[in-house]
């Protein structure tokens, strides 16, 4: 899977996704300095999935995206679930999927469309996701 870490991802991360097959680049290659929506326009026209440690990005999830994947920086290993999902979805992609990974927890959002009347509307539904890592 292609992916551009954010600025606050550990490089131990960035090891261990490159050696697991992933192709991945770090904003502070190309993108150091930027304002967020500059970075999720780099990873649009790049094709990449953002991963980040903060909220940055969530509120960005309402546009055209490749995947953006929060996780807690309170997680001891936060690259054990981080593998696990970019397995679950490795050929699917992450196409406008947004995914938050807590310390105990994951859940990913989608976008839902549905009519009402005339019109129609778009919403977030959030699915749990039950990661193996998780269930020890």
């Amino acid at each position: 899977m292609r992916l551009l870490l954010d600025e606050n991802v550990p490089n131990n991360i960035m090891v261990k996704l490159k050696k697991a097959g992933h192709d991945v680049e770090h904003i502070n290659r190309n993108c150091k300095g930027k304002k967020d929506i500059e970075v999720l326009e780099y990873a649009i026209c790049q094709k990449r999935c953002i991963v980040t440690l903060d909220y940055d990005f969530c509120g960005y999830k309402k546009f055209e995206h490749y995947g953006i994947i929060k996780i807690s920086s309170k997680n001891s290993k936060p690259y054990e679930p981080l593998l696990e999902v970019l397995r679950l979805y490795k050929g699917i992609g992450l196409k406008n999927i947004y995914i938050q990974i807590d310390e105990k927890s994951a859940f990913k959002e989608i976008k839902k469309y549905g009519k009402k009347r005339k019109f129609f509307f778009k919403q977030f539904q959030r699915i749990e996701l039950n990661l193996e890592c998780f269930s020890s």
